[in-house]
């Protein structure tokens, strides 16, 4: 899931970044479009009406008032315009200020003809005539920019927040519209996630996906048919081979100690022997775990009862004292909440006491000790089996759970590397979990944690 969210941010974050420079371009487009039209649309009626105005006013060029009768008709002054007429420098006719105050009328410089250009708030032009008696008259027409620059900022300001705001709702629309997408991708990795060997028939959701999504659930459901089918193929022979080893394994463990019992040998060949049979042993042992473990798939929806934790701890102590004593190990009696209870097979709960307290024993030194706690946490049963051994690497810690890893030491009491994957084993076909915390030199902790027991005594292993 924290995957499928990494993949929505990013989608949403360039399909808003796409926007932002669409927008972004297309907002520059209409700014510049809309303030070249705008221009454009004023500019063009004042190159007219400065011909208009010579067409009336060349007949009136000698007569001012008569002259300020023709130019008042333009109204100049209430359409926030400016006209001004003058020979040379002479000013025959000028307008008043504007009715929006956007310029002083008297105080708009004399300047040169040409085509309509911005001076401060007024865009002006100027345009030179010849009179018929020869004089040249010079008409400026201008008309205040004000209202079109008022309406270039305003169009400006709604766009910079128009563009955020649709962002916004875009970002929003999108991350709706790529989780609605990508529901069936988040389905199939919970599925995935919840997949485990313990029900191979269940396979990945393919209901309402995409058509190329469904062909990646059936192409993943086609693999989990093969893993499974590996699986089992695996999980066969691996107790096929240990029942078949088994049985000569027995006899030929049987013979060596019939043979060393009855023959009369050599000191070399006595320990040659006896070096044989406790490596026949050792055999014979991981040949019982391997078998062990393959048993382990015969829990799955295996009815069990309620357990005790705290008795359980206490009869698995007392039988293995002997065990601690020859070692000169103090294996301290069990302490705890004698109520707490779990759901599960007693036998495979005490062989996981077993393993744990064993494997503390063997790799703790004469004079140490070893404990064994039971307590309630978090909805959960705790199982902890302290040392004070020589401690494990930490390095070591994420494979000393795995099938013949053998954690390494320069005692040569390593056993066949399986005991601790029985134990994982059986803690996961409860449902639980085992952990380890250790330090070398300072010793090891393994914890077990188990689902509490509910109301009922009965349940059904996952």
């Amino acid at each position: 899931m924290r995957l499928l969210r990494s993949v929505t941010s990013r989608l949403v974050f360039f399909y808003c970044l796409l926007l932002a420079l669409l927008g972004g371009a297309f907002i520059v487009y209409t700014v510049l479009s809309f303030r070249h039209y705008a221009r454009d649309t004023v500019t063009r009626p004042i190159s007219v009406r400065i011909q208009v105005i010579w067409d009336m006013a060349q007949g009136s060029l000698d007569d001012p008032a008569r002259l300020a009768g023709v130019m008042d008709r333009f109204a100049t002054e209430a359409q926030d315009r400016f006209l001004r007429i003058r020979r040379g420098t002479h000013i025959l006719y000028r307008s008043g200020d504007p009715a929006d105050h956007s310029f002083s009328a008297s105080k708009i410089p004399l300047m040169a003809p040409g085509p309509p250009h911005l001076l401060g708030n007024l865009l002006l032009s100027a345009r030179v005539f010849s009179a018929p008696n020869g004089d040249q008259i010079t008409i400026d027409s201008g008309q205040s920019y004000v209202l079109v620059e008022g309406l270039e900022d305003q169009l400006t300001a709604l766009v910079f927040i128009g563009l955020p705001v649709l962002l916004l709702l875009a970002g929003i629309a999108g991350f709706i519209l790529m989780q609605g997408a990508l529901k069936p991708v988040e389905e199939m990795i919970k599925a995935a996630e919840a997949y485990s060997f313990r029900d191979p028939q269940k396979r990945l959701p393919l209901v309402g996906t995409d058509p190329r999504l469904e062909a990646l659930g059936l192409a993943l459901n086609r693999m989990l048919d093969r893993l499974d089918t590996a699986y089992v193929h695996v999980s066969r022979f691996s107790a096929d081979a240990a029942h078949e080893l088994r049985t000569p394994l027995t006899i030929i463990r049987g013979e060596l100690e019939l043979v060393m019992k009855e023959a009369a040998a050599s000191p070399d060949l006595e320990r040659a022997m006896s070096n044989a049979l406790e490596e026949m042993n050792r055999l014979s042992g991981m040949v019982d775990s391997l078998i062990t473990l393959s048993r382990m798939e015969s829990l799955w929806g295996k009815q069990i009862h309620l357990v005790t934790l705290l008795p359980l701890a206490i009869e698995t102590v007392e039988q293995m004292n002997l065990l601690s004593e020859e070692k000169g190990i103090i294996l301290h009696k069990p302490q705890g909440d004698a109520a707490v209870a779990v759901n599960g097979d007693r036998d495979r709960l005490k062989q996981v006491l077993v393993n744990l307290i064993d494997n503390a024993i063997k790799y703790t030194l004469p004079g140490g000790d070893v404990r064994v706690t039971v307590a309630a946490a978090a909805g959960k049963a705790q199982i902890k089996v302290a040392d004070t051994g020589i401690g494990i690497d930490p390095a070591q810690h994420v494979r000393v759970f795995d099938r013949f890893y053998r954690v390494s030491t320069d005692r040569g009491e390593a056993g066949a590397g399986l005991g601790l994957a029985i134990v994982r084993s059986i803690c996961h076909a409860h449902g639980g979990t085992v952990t380890i915390e250790s330090e070398m030199g300072r010793g090891s902790s393994f914890v077990v944690e188990l689902p509490l027991a509910g109301a009922e005594n009965d349940t059904t292993l996952k």
